[in-house]
This record gives C-alpha cells, sequence and structure tokens, in this order.
C-alpha cells in the first residue's frame, strides 16, 4: 500500500475511534451530547492521526529487522505516544469544558491514567493492523522480486540457447568458406561472406526479440538456404508453404533455421538421389503448428546415436517459453525425417517482441 493509502486507513480509524468515544458521551448524557464535548471528540483524531502516523512510520523504518527485534524497538516508541496522546486528549478535554463555561474536572492525574490505559490497546490495534499492513507489502514486493528474478533467470535461459545456435551454423559456415579459399574459389567466398553478413545481419536487427513474425523468421531461413547455395554450389530444395494469414503469428526467433539445417546436413546432402526438405505452417485445433520434413534418404534430422544438437536446442527453447503449453515430436515417416511443433495461440497472438505468458 502507498502513504495515501495508510493515511486514509489511520484516519478511518480514528473516525472509528471518535464515534466511539461520542457514543460514550451520548449514553452518560442520556441523550445527544454536549456541544463541548462533541467539539472535544471532533479533535482527538487530530493528535491521534499524527501520532499514528509516527508510529507507523517507525514500523516501517524497523521492517527489516526481526519481529522481535522491531517490536524491542517499538514499544518504548509505543508508551511515548501513548503517554502523549492521553495528555493532550486531557488537556483539550478541560479545555473545551473552560471555553464552554464548564468546570474543571480538578482529576486531571486520575484522568490522564484512564486515558493512557484507554489509548494503550487504541495504539496496540492500530500497531498490529500496521504491522499486517507491512507484512502485506513485503509479501507483495517478495513477489514481485522472486518473478522479476525468474523471468530475469528465464530471459538469461532463452538468451544462452539461442545463442548457442549462431556458433552451431558458424562453425559449418567456416569451413565452408575454408574450402573455397583453400581450394581457389575466391569469388564464391567472397558470395558466401556477402551473404553471411547478410544474414548475421538479420539475426542481429531482431536480437532483443523472443518472438518474432513467422514471416520474419522464414526471411531467415531463406538468408541461410542463400549461404548453402554457395556452399555446394547448388540451391538446396527446400519448400516453404506459410498461408498469408499466419505471417504475422509470433514464433520464437530461430526456431526454424537449425531443423532446416539438420535436415540438409543429415538427410539431404548425404543422400544420392534427389531429396528436398518442406517447412510448412498450418492451423491446428485453434494453435499453431509448424513442421520441417525432408524426403532424404540420408540419417534424417537427427545424427546415428544422438538427438541431434539443433533439435535439442529447438525442444529445450520451447519448453522454457511456453513450458507444458508447447510440444516437439521428431522421427521418421514413410518419405524421411520429420519434425513436428505446436504452440499455443496465446503465444502466436502476441505482437512481435512480447513476452509469452
Amino acid at each position: 500500500m502507498d502513504r495515501r493509502q495508510i493515511f486514509l486507513i489511520t484516519l478511518g480509524l480514528w473516525l472509528g475511534t471518535m464515534a466511539a468515544f461520542a457514543s460514550i458521551g451520548a449514553a452518560s448524557s442520556s441523550g445527544l451530547p454536549h456541544l463541548w464535548y462533541l467539539c472535544y471528540v471532533a479533535g482527538v483524531p487530530v493528535s491521534g492521526v499524527l501520532l499514528s502516523l509516527v508510529l507507523q512510520a517507525g514500523i516501517r523504518r524497523l521492517e527489516m529487522r526481526s519481529l522481535t527485534g522491531r517490536w524491542v524497538r517499538l514499544i518504548p516508541l509505543l508508551l511515548v505516544i501513548v503517554v502523549i496522546q492521553a495528555a493532550i486528549d486531557q488537556w483539550f478535554y478541560e479545555l473545551m469544558r473552560e471555553v464552554f463555561g464548564r468546570k474543571p474536572t480538578g482529576e486531571y492525574l486520575r484522568a490522564l491514567a484512564l486515558n493512557t490505559a484507554v489509548y494503550v490497546w487504541i495504539f496496540i490495534i492500530q500497531a498490529l493492523i500496521f504491522e499486517l499492513i507491512a507484512a502485506m507489502n513485503r509479501a507483495a514486493r517478495n513477489a514481485r522480486n522472486a518473478e522479476e528474478a525468474r523471468e530475469a533467470a528465464r530471459a538469461a535461459q532463452i538468451e544462452a540457447l539461442r545463442n548457442e545456435l549462431n556458433p552451431h551454423m558458424l562453425f559449418n559456415t567456416f569451413n565452408g568458406l575454408s574450402s573455397l579459399v583453400l581450394s581457389g574459389r575466391n569469388a564464391e567466398a567472397e558470395m558466401l561472406l556477402e551473404r553471411l553478413s547478410i544474414y548475421m545481419r538479420a539475426c542481429l536487427d531482431g536480437a532483443d526479440a523472443a518472438l518474432v513474425p513467422l514471416a520474419e523468421e522464414i526471411e531467415l531461413v531463406e538468408a541461410y538456404l542463400a549461404i548453402e547455395s554457395v556452399r555446394f554450389a547448388s540451391t538446396p530444395d527446400v519448400r516453404i508453404d506459410c498461408p498469408d494469414d499466419l505471417a504475422e503469428a509470433a514464433v520464437p526467433r530461430l526456431i526454424l533455421q537449425p531443423l532446416v539445417e539438420n535436415a540438409l546436413k543429415y538427410a539431404v546432402h548425404p543422400s544420392r538421389g534427389a531429396a528436398s526438405v518442406t517447412v510448412r505452417a498450418a492451423r491446428d485445433s485453434g494453435r499453431l503448428r509448424l513442421t520441417v520434413e525432408d524426403t532424404g534418404t540420408g540419417a534424417g534430422a537427427v545424427p546415428p546415436g544422438g538427438t541431434g544438437r539443433g533439435l535439442s536446442i529447438v525442444s529445450r527453447r520451447l519448453e522454457t517459453l511456453f513450458g507444458a503449453d508447447a510440444s516437439v515430436n521428431a522421427g521418421r515417416d514413410e518419405s524421411g525425417f520429420r519434425v513436428d511443433m505446436l504452440l499455443p495461440l496465446s503465444a502466436v497472438a502476441l505482437e512481435s517482441g512480447a513476452r509469452p505468458r
């Protein structure tokens, strides 16, 4: 709660106290309280609110201490506040009697002791309410800090997983570049560098976005294929099927390229005959299905004896981003190897760069 809310709660407590005092006055006078008594009752909250705010400030200042350590320091403050309020109360009580032509009670010390006994309970109740408010504020603050820490850890994990992909592809590209240079194919090496710079620029332009439009992700795949066409002196047969109404659907950045890379590396390039890769986006029962499948006769999208680094990273990223709301299924079918990713609509409907829920 902010300070304005604390003030309103404090004012409400003292207005309730004032109402209780007025009721006592009405009961003792068998009717409406006298005017002087009403003026006295109306003045009680003035000093009471100020002293309550002092008490609340003390609780807030000591909130980092343990409960015992806090109350060891609060009790003296509480007693001083009680005595001050009791003294002001009795002084103002006597003043109102005098202003309205009433005789002084002549029992100042006795009345002061009685007021002190009453105000001890009033301020203790208020202190407990302030403690409850402080505990609620701490709980809310800890919950926010925990959520921010989880978000930071999650963002760091996503970024670390995504950063693994560029070296994964760059390693293969630089190997190809080295082979071109060693074989004297300098023009092709220059073209490969140019297309690599285009690809890396596209990656860096959206480096801060966890989610990007599907159309942008497909552009990255096409930039990668341009690099492959130089490395292998032929254009890979990759077919992309993305309906126009899904072009703006948000997907994790660099989620398709490693799967296409795996399909080319482990299925298409080793294949002796014609082979192709198909990238497909479709709606599936209100969700987004992304499919990468090949028709190669090689090892498929995973190397023998392993799960494939690219596929493993993709699976971990989806799990980190969406938890159980996303799934990845990979395996052989009649024509080759197929990877299916299913993403929730609540995620793909977000704007580019927004956080998934």
